[in-house]
């Protein structure tokens, strides 16, 4: 069978790198385009002979599915994490498989030339790309407490979005994932691969049950006796007799399971000691992104909506409450669509993979625990970055003059932001000429609604807000004593379904702007100096309520 036969083959193949893509639906959109490309490059190589591999044929047919379904809605499809994941899985490996299986074919070298050209000239995954979306699936699945059966399914919290992964999906992810170390996911998407080889017309032939007998000895290695048990009693029944070599690794399973073994590879990895992702601090992150965790009903009752009146004479502001103490403010219906469609359009040519400032403070440097890609703009770029600008003044009665430039951000596959202070520690060190001060609020302008996850969370409070487009969240990150408040630690909840667009005015105050479709943000930072006269300094500092959440574990 060929889709057995190659899958080996397929794994850990990897194509020409053009860049990073899987931090940024906006890539995702060339490898679409790359993609259709090689499908019509490959139906042409197909369509000159007159007999030739029906299985590259049916393979050719479930892409166009795919690109039908991409048809209906190309953000929505690209926006789904196993869509995305797909596309750059058969990107990364499938195709290499495909040029294998015409390689002895005597019509085959016009194919490849043609083939050789376009990837000179198109965008492919990288190495970095296919992990990265691997890592963003798991991500998800840990943080939202996914079914893998559910998600391979296409089904994300209860909701059909998209098509189904195939087995050899679920195996290519299990693999990459048991390569990372990640063994405690590696076994339910190997579990999910094997179950949906079984249920192809072809998961009783031998071939198929020479594969899982090849999955049965992963299991054993990680220690995960019982599923391969499963696995191993699964390829007897169908085969007793020619499998009888398999009735010893039963009953040497058994006895294992008997006897509590807690050998293997799972048992060995444990999480190292201080690390942060088995802290209760991120506990309570992911629990807020999930909905687990919010305010009492005792403090939300205290919370009101109002108009605030503009300073310059616009319309009132409608604004709600999120948050007492710190003050945490939503302004809705203050960013057109129009204004949203520009900024976007003038993000897209220019957005690399973000950074964050180092924890020395020099320089900034990309890391797992931001995935996103941006761009940078001072805020005389155009009439939509200045009225950007004009109104977050105009809310906060800060002086913009000290915002950092604005920034747009763009998360793509499982995009994220883990927990974080915008406020720079006691410690950091500032530029050369830098005298602007920390930042002393933060603003996200959300450009996009959200479907599913991508919530802006502080575990703190607990608060999680859910984006809306065209809204403005508002929040100050220090202490009337110029003090951090570490109460404002937020994160940038995982994209579940949806895309999610940012932009960030860096400023004392550091007004995020977040423009998202899922979670569509727009970042902006403002910094404190100059701000004594709208926020005076305490003479007495006041900081010691947020102490203990400094260092929270």
């Amino acid at each position: 069978m060929f889709a057995v036969n190659c899958v080996l083959f397929v794994v850990l193949q990897v194509l020409s790198c053009r860049g990073e893509f899987f931090s940024s639906t906006s890539g995702l959109e060339k490898l679409l385009q790359t993609e259709t490309l090689l499908l019509e490059e490959l139906q042409s190589y197909v369509n000159e002979i007159t007999q030739h591999a029906e299985a590259l044929q049916g393979e050719i047919d479930a892409i166009r599915r795919e690109h039908l379904n991409a048809e209906e809605g190309i953000d929505d499809y690209l926006n789904n994490p196993v869509n995305a994941f797909r596309l750059i899985k058969r990107l990364h490996s499938d195709w290499e498989t495909f040029e294998g299986s015409v390689a002895g074919d005597s019509s085959r070298q016009d194919y490849l030339e043609h083939m050789s050209g376009l990837k000179q000239n198109l965008s492919f995954p990288s190495q970095d790309d296919f992990v990265g979306s691997a890592i963003a699936l798991t991500r998800l699945q840990q943080t939202y407490q996914l079914d893998v059966a559910e998600l391979a399914s296409g089904i994300l919290n209860g909701v059909k979005y998209g098509t189904a992964m195939s087995w050899q999906d679920c195996f290519v992810l299990g693999q990459h994932l048991y390569a990372l170390r990640d063994y405690n996911h590696t076994v339910p998407w190997l579990q999910q691969s094997m179950q949906l080889l079984g249920e192809q017309s072809y998961g009783k032939e031998s071939s198929s049950l020479d594969f899982m007998e090849a999955v049965v000895d992963y299991h054993r290695e990680m220690g995960a006796h019982e599923t391969a048990l499963g696995l191993v009693n699964h390829v007897l029944s169908i085969e007793p007799e020619d499998r009888s070599h398999l009735l010893a690794t039963r009953q040497h399973l058994e006895e294992l399971i008997t006897d509590g073994d807690k050998n293997g590879l799972l048992h060995l990895t444990a999480r190292r000691p201080g690390d942060y992702h088995a802290s209760r601090e991120f506990k309570m992150y992911e629990q807020v992104c999930r909905g687990d965790l919010r305010q009492t009903p005792s403090n939300q009752r205290k919370l009101r909506c109002r108009f605030r009146r503009s300073r310059f004479g616009y319309a009132p502001l409608k604004l709600e409450e999120l948050n007492l103490d710190p003050p945490v403010v939503q302004l809705h219906q203050v960013v057109t669509p129009r204004t949203v469609e520009v900024l976007q359009k003038m993000a897209r040519p220019n957005i690399k993979r973000s950074t964050v400032y180092s924890l020395g403070g020099e320089g900034s440097t990309a890391a797992a625990f931001r995935t996103s890609q941006g761009a940078s703009f001072n805020y005389s770029r155009n009439v939509a970055t200045k009225l950007l600008r004009h109104q977050v003044g105009d809310l906060s009665g800060l002086d913009m003059e000290s915002a950092e430039d604005l920034q747009i951000a763009n998360y793509g596959i499982g995009g994220h932001y883990e927990p974080h202070w915008d406020s720079f520690p006691e410690n950091h060190v500032y530029d050369e000429g830098d005298v602007k001060g920390n930042r002393i609020a933060t603003g996200i302008y959300y450009l996009s609604d959200v479907e599913a996850g991508g919530g802006t969370a502080f575990p703190f409070l607990p608060l999680l807000v859910t984006p809306e487009r065209g809204s403005l969240l508002f929040w100050y990150n220090l202490h009337p004593s110029g003090d951090q408040d570490y109460r404002t630690k937020h994160a940038a909840c995982p994209v579940l379904q949806g895309s999610k667009w940012s932009k960030c005015i860096l400023s004392d105050l550091y007004i995020r702007f977040l423009m998202e479709r899922i979670l569509a943000v727009a970042n902006v930072w403002i910094r404190e100096r100059n701000q004594d006269e709208v926020r005076p300094c305490d003479l007495q500092r006041n900081h010691e309520l947020s102490v203990p959440f400094r260092d929270f574990d």
